[in-house]
Parts: structure tokens; C-alpha cells; sequence
């Protein structure tokens, strides 16, 4: 039965983060009133894929807690196997952001640029007191070309990882 609740706790945080890979303002309904910091953050293109790539790993811990739940509720090794595997993709997509965001914030320091959490309070402030912004059309093409490229690799990257759990 416990793992039955487990599954139903991770599935919906699975789905939460590939909604927040596929459209990073989904992240807002957690903020509701801060919906114009959001949009004008995710102008910025490496903001918006920076948060694409934390959906992902938010849809890695959710589908990797429903795996493991099912496959311990349905006792089957294989659910197990590909939990595994997602196991370690979710490590080395953490460790390879975690390196990404390093080298970015190395970066900054040498440009002279801020790296300080100034800025950032600075902009949520204002983005929330001028509240959201009215476009048409919401998402841009190229919005459109990363949101394909970010599923079509994350699929790939699933699907690569799982296959290679369950023939290792």
C-alpha cells in the first residue's frame, strides 16, 4: 500500500517538472502573484533553459520515487532496473549543471559582471510591483524550437539510460 502513496506522490512531481522543462512559466503557479517577475525573467534565454534543465531534474526525482514505488508495490525487478538507471542519469545531469553553473558564474567574475543575489532581489522587486506583462504571442518560436529540443533530448536521455538498466 506504501508503495502504491509513494507512486501517487511522485507522479504528480514528474509531471510538475516536465511541465516546467517544456514551459519554465508553469514554475509562476507556485507564485501566482509574482507571474511578472517570471515572465520577465524567462525573456532572458539562458534563464529560461537553466530552468528547463531544473524541471528535468525535477521530472527525473519524481518519475525515479513512482519507479522505485511501483516497482516495489508491484514487485518487479525490471521497474527497479530503470529506476536505477534514472538514478544515475538524474546524478550526472546534477553534476554536469552543477559544473555548467560553476564555469557561468567563473565566467562573470572575470567579465567584472555581479554574481550577487543584489541583482536578483533587485529585479524580483520590480518585475512583481510592475506585475505581468501582456504578449501575444505568449511563446516566441524560438521558445517553441527550445521546448522541442529539451523534450526530444530528454527523451532520448531517458529512454538511452533505461535501456541500458535493464540490459546491464
Amino acid at each position: 500500500m506504501g508503495g502504491i502513496v509513494a507512486a501517487l506522490i511522485g507522479l504528480p512531481v514528474a509531471v510538475f517538472g516536465f511541465l516546467i522543462m517544456r514551459n519554465p512559466i508553469v514554475l509562476s503557479a507556485l507564485a501566482p502573484r509574482e507571474r511578472g517577475y517570471y515572465q520577465r525573467a524567462f525573456f532572458d534565454a539562458f534563464t529560461r533553459n537553466s530552468t528547463r534543465a531544473f524541471g528535468a531534474l525535477v521530472c527525473l526525482f519524481g518519475a525515479n520515487i513512482a519507479l522505485e514505488a511501483l516497482g516495489s508495490a508491484l514487485r518487479r525487478s525490471s521497474l527497479h532496473a530503470i529506476a536505477q538507471g534514472l538514478w544515475a542519469l538524474m546524478a550526472l545531469d546534477f553534476a554536469v549543471l552543477w559544473g555548467l553553473g560553476l564555469l557561468v558564474t567563473i565566467w562573470r567574475l572575470v567579465q567584472g559582471k555581479s554574481v550577487g543575489w543584489s541583482d536578483w532581489f533587485r529585479m524580483r522587486k520590480t518585475g512583481i510591483e510592475l506585475g505581468p506583462i501582456d504578449v501575444f504571442p505568449a511563446v516566441t518560436p524560438q521558445m517553441q524550437r527550445e521546448a522541442t529540443l529539451f523534450t526530444a533530448g530528454f527523451a532520448i536521455l531517458v529512454c538511452v539510460a533505461a535501456g541500458l538498466a535493464l540490459f546491464r
